[in-house]
């Protein structure tokens, strides 16, 4: 489902916008994104798709290989907002790993790493402590992937590390743009 901020907080991705390069969102790849969370999101929420592009499933198809480690589902694709930090964010997964770690998972279908992916894995871990109590022991971005034949790439991130690296960027975003940030 799409990403519906009605909170009038900025969101971790609006506070990470201005030093993200954006020349590489294409509609296509926008598209490509939106349909892989839609997709997961639907099948781990147990709810019926109606609308399946067949160009797009291969993404799927990689999840499916990565299917197999998550041994509890805790949380899906859940707007939080923390009025006291002052931002909300939409974590894609929390779930319990194979090896028993509670687990921060966010999706990806870009064909690179961007050097941001571990900040806004720390927004959405401090939104996952202040608003629900889940404290999670592991960060990892999964990178599904267009060929349905490879394995999803899994790179992992402290927790402590990517909170901290989000903390400083939500101070700054705070100091340079503070209420104005919806003009960006």
């Amino acid at each position: 489902m799409p990403y519906i901020n009605k909170t009038g907080l900025p969101s971790v991705t609006n506070i990470l916008k201005p030093w993200i390069d954006t020349r590489w969102f294409t509609k296509e790849s926008c598209d490509r994104g939106s349909y892989a969370h839609d997709r997961v999101e639907f099948h781990l929420k147990r709810e019926f798709m109606v609308d399946y592009e067949e160009q797009w499933e291969v993404y799927f198809k990689s999840f499916q290989k990565f299917e197999p480690r998550i041994k509890k589902v805790v949380l899906v694709e859940e707007r939080l907002a923390d009025e006291d930090l002052g931002y909300c964010g939409q974590p894609d997964l929390v779930f319990i790993d194979e090896d028993g770690v509670l687990t921060l998972c966010d999706w990806k279908t870009a064909q690179g790493i961007m050097k941001y992916w571990p900040l806004q894995l720390g927004g959405y871990s401090m939104l996952l402590k202040s608003q629900k109590d889940i404290h999670v022991g592991k960060n990892i971005i999964v990178r599904l992937r267009n060929e349905a034949a490879k394995n999803p790439l899994i790179g992992v991130y402290s927790v402590q590390e990517c909170e901290r690296l989000f903390t400083n960027q939500l101070e700054l975003f705070k100091m340079l743009w503070g209420n104005s940030w919806k003009n960006k």
